[in-house]
Formats: structure tokens, sequence, C-alpha cells
């Protein structure tokens, strides 16, 4: 859960530190008061993308810092190890840490190591969820719809939709070799010969060696260059063994070292230089015999650079006639080959293929059974569960229906799912989609996330403004199913309504003021008398009777 956020110089607000409590966190304020300034950090925190604007004026940096608390967490535990970013001193707590420039630019460090917020993208499912207006919206989506039934399961369920993606792509590639082999048999003829001319081709160039290429450029090298090769090699033999006039390096090292001889016994300095004279001289004139026998192995042959040049140039026209490079037209060989086969001997490259198909397709058809007796299942728990829920939420007689409507099977199985109500009784009721008003999708959506707080091991959970559009009885059953998810999981709840705010385990209020042209945004915890104060509010009623009244309401709920 999140224990602490810090916010600094972030949109209209200048410093905020705030501290959250297990269970149901409040957030209260006038309208426009600056609430979503909250919330804006909260989905930065977990990898919106930042924006030019998030400086306050008139300061150059912002930042926002948080502090979350993991223990019993394996499942990001698991995630923090396998990425590298585990707190090795601190493994139960994971700080998140973001600042911004006025242009736009800034840093994501997590647990103190630099990242980037496409990272934390990744990190923030493991924290929490938000749930807003637009969020209720994409529970009206079906392929949504099946995502929070499957969420219900258990991991053998999940294991399986996971398995069944991997065999739905096998099972798809092999499809598609089948039609392309059927489809290539259908212009076999044609398609033959241009593969047997391609494959004699390619036969009678001969490739055996990969690297034959690069030989045959080497030898070109020294085949092109062999009287210069020569010439060079006969002088260097004869600088080394001189002539009859003139003595060579050889016989120069030969004469220093016999006068090196003479006074070896004298010093042992002078031992050591008569042994290194001696191995230069029998050094050089074994390289002396060694130029000599290269310059005379060393012959011009017209002949071999002409075979050399021609092999090349062969290579070369092939190489741009199929469009890739020596190495290449080993690959080539192969797949045209290959190719020729299936073409030549369909009916047993058919057999195999479909052999292959038959086993994915009844390893795939044994996965989609079992996912959909799964969904039946999960679907009559959810449908009971949520109306369950629907009921203390003032639907009175609301029945809640997951639909599987069969589909052709693919990779997330062989049904869509439709949730469907009846608010009323005697209602025939309907898709959700199509009979939910703005306040009741709210409070259909909030049976929902209840039902699934108890599925998963996600910590928090983040309201803004689950409550629209409802008031009275119906509001203090909200505040009421709102008060025991806190039980369950941390909540932070924007709200409008004086039933919720009251039950919150830690109230926060956020004002703003302008002063000399610039907004503030200011958010603090409340508790007593400011808190009495904020609920007065509310209730539209502040002299003495609203705030005893203020009173009384959160004593009563201390007290129960």
């Amino acid at each position: 859960m999140i224990v602490e956020i810090l916010l600094e110089n972030f949109l209209f607000m200048k410093k905020a530190e705030l501290a959250f409590s297990p269970g149901l966190n409040v957030i209260t304020g006038e309208t426009g008061a600056g609430k979503s300034v909250l919330l804006e950090a909260v989905k930065l925190l977990l990898g919106k993308k930042a924006r030019t604007g998030l400086v306050l004026a008139g300061q150059t940096s912002a930042k926002i810092q948080a502090e979350f608390k993991i223990t019993a967490h394996d499942e990001l535990a698991a995630f923090l190890d396998e990425t590298g970013f585990r707190n090795e001193e601190s493994p139960e707590t994971l700080s998140i840490c973001r600042t911004f420039k006025e242009e736009g630019t800034g840093r994501v460090l997590v647990n103190g190591l630099l990242t980037t917020a496409a990272f934390l993208k990744q990190l923030g499912p493991y924290l929490m969820e938000i749930h807003g207006q637009n969020e209720h919206q994409t529970l009206l989506l079906p392929e949504i719809q099946k995502q929070l039934l499957d969420r219900t399961g258990n991991q053998s369920h999940k294991n399986f939709l996971a398995e069944l993606k991997g065999v739905f792509r096998e099972r798809q590639k092999l499809t598609e070799r089948l039609l392309e082999l059927e489809n290539r048999q259908q212009q076999s003829t044609t398609r033959i010969n241009e593969l047997q001319t391609c494959i004699q081709e390619l036969t009678a160039l001969n490739l055996c060696d990969p690297n034959e290429e690069e030989t045959l450029k080497d030898d070109l090298k020294r085949l092109s260059n062999s009287e210069q090769i020569i010439a060079c090699l006969q002088q260097a033999v004869s600088m080394l063994s001189g002539t009859e006039e003139q003595a060579g390096a050889t016989r120069q090292s030969f004469r220093a070292g016999e006068q090196l001889k003479k006074i070896a016994a004298f010093d042992s300095n002078f031992e050591e230089c008569f042994q290194r004279a001696s191995g230069l001289y029998y050094e050089l004139k074994a390289l002396e015999a060694d130029l000599e026998s290269m310059a005379e192995n060393t012959g011009l042959d017209p002949e071999r650079l002409q075979q050399v040049q021609e092999r090349l140039a062969v290579i070369s026209k092939t190489c741009r006639k199929y469009g890739t490079d020596f190495s290449g037209l080993f690959a080539l060989k192969e797949s045209i080959s290959r190719e020729l086969e299936e073409l030549l001997t369909p009916d047993q490259t058919r057999d195999r293929l479909k052999k292959e198909y038959d086993v994915i397709d009844r390893q795939f058809k044994d996965i989609t059974t079992r996912i959909s007796k799964e969904r039946h299942k999960l679907a009559e728990m959810l449908n009971r569960k949520v109306s369950q829920e629907m009921a203390t939420l003032g639907f009175n007689a609301a029945i809640f229906k997951a639909d599987l409507i069969p589909v052709n099977p693919g990779s997330g199985g062989a049904e869509n799912v439709e949730f469907c109500v009846s608010l009323n009784p005697g209602s025939p009721g309907g898709p959700l989609r199509k009979i939910a008003s703005g306040g009741e999708l709210s409070r259909v959506a909030l049976a929902i996330k209840k039902v699934l707080a108890s599925c998963d091991a996600l910590p928090t959970l983040v309201f803004d403004e689950i409550d629209a559009g409802i008031g009275g009885k119906t509001a203090e059953a909200v505040a009421e199913s709102l008060r025991s998810l806190g039980n369950e999981k941390q909540v932070l709840l924007v709200t409008h309504l004086h039933q919720i705010a009251k039950e919150g385990s830690r109230h926060f209020t956020v004002n703003k003021t302008v002063s000399k042209d610039q907004t503030i945004v200011a958010i603090k915890s409340v508790e007593e008398t400011e808190r009495v104060e904020e609920i007065a509010r509310m209730l539209g009623q502040t002299d003495t009777q609203g705030l005893e009244f203020a009173r009384n309401l959160l004593e009563k709920k201390t007290s129960a």
C-alpha cells in the first residue's frame, strides 16, 4: 500500500506531505479546489507520460515522491527481483520519485535507481488501480468484461488462458502453412520449373565453403601484386645475406656476437649480451632462409589470377541476381531445396503438416473447453456475489448476470462476455451498456470492484468521484460498501458526499487560494475540529447546529 506521498512545486501545489493509512482515505474539497492535482500525481507515479506545465509557475522544477509498503506482496517482490530494482537494504519498502523540468523533461527513480516512465507502467499494475468516470466507461467494453470475469478465476484458470494464447499462435501458423502449401500446389508446375532453374544454377556454382569468397579475395590481392612481392622479398634477402663487398645483417650480427664472446668471461653482463647477439644471429639466419624460400615459391601465375577473377565475378553476379550476400546463397539453396521437396512430394508434406495441426488442434480444443467450463462456473459465482453487493447499494431486487456469448474459438476462448443487469423488479433487464445511467453505473462498478477485491493481490484502489449522481439512503449504502472494502484493501477516494467522507479512517481536504494572480492549492490531513468543520461544509450547514450535527455523525462512526 502507499504509505506517504510528497509533492513539491507540482501544478498549483507548493508543498504537501501526506501520510496515508490502511483502510479508507477520503479526499474532499469544494468543486474546482484542485483535488485532481493529487490524482494527476498518482497517475504520473503509475507511468503516465509527463507533459509541459507540471511545474508551479515561477519555479524551475517539480517533484513527486511516494513510499510504498510491499510486505507479503510476493508477485511485486518477484518482479522487482527479476528487473533488479529490489531495495536490498529495506526489501519491504518501495520508493518512486519523479522530477520534472519546465520544458517537460525529467527523471524517474525507483528505489534510487534511474529508470523510465515505461518501467513505471509495468510496475503500476502491482501497486494500485484507478477508477473514475472514464474508467467506468471501459467497464462497458465486452473485452474488459471478459478480463474482469477471468480475474475471479484461480491460478490454474489463468495458466490455461496464457497457454491458450501460445497454442492458438502455433495453430494459426500451421493453418497458414497448409494454405500456403495448397496455393503453391495450384501453381506447382510453373513454380517447380522456376525453383529447378535456381537450384541448377546454385548447384553449378559448387557452393562448398562459406569462407570461399574471403579466401579468393586474399588470393586476388596476392596474385595481383606478385611482382612487387617477389622484388621486395629478394631485396630483403639481399639485405640480410649481403654481398662479397659488403656484409649483410646476418653476417654483421654474427661478427657482433664474436666480439662480445671475447669479453664474456670478464663480466656476466657481457655474457648476457653475447647470448642475445647469438640468438639474434640464428633468428636472422632462419628469417633469411624463410624469405628466400618464399621468394622462390611466389611465382607469377597469370592463369591462376584469371581463374580467381572469373570465380569472384560469377559469385558477385549470382549474389546481385538473388539480392543476397555470399553466405546468403547457402541459406537460399537450402530454402529452395526444401520448397522443391514439398512441391515434388505434396502428399508427404501435407500429411506431416496435417498431423502436426491435428495434435495442436486437439490441444487447442481441450484448453478452450476447460476455459469455457470454468467461465460458466465463474459467471455463476460473479452473478450471485455482484447481485448481493448491488442489493446493499440501493438496488432493490436487482439482478446481475454475466452472459457468455458463443463465438468462433480464438486466442481469448470460445465466448465473449456481456454484463447484463435488471435494476427494477419485473424489468426484463439488458446489457449494462444500454441500461445503466451514470450514477447507476458507478454503483454497479463499485459492486464489481468489491467482489474482485478478494480475487487479486492488488493492495490499493483509487476512486475518483465514484459517488457521482447518488444521495440519501443510497449514499449511505455506498459509504458502508466503501468502508467494508477498506477492510480488505487500502482505498483512496475523492468524494463530495458527507455520508462517505465520515467513513474515512483518514481525511484530507483540498483548498485553493488566489493571491497576486497566482493560484495555490493546498492539501492537508484534518482531524477533530477541522474534520468536523469540513463535514459541516459538505452538509451545507456551517452554523452551530450544522457543526453539532457533523460532530454527532463522526462520533457515531467512531463508536460503531
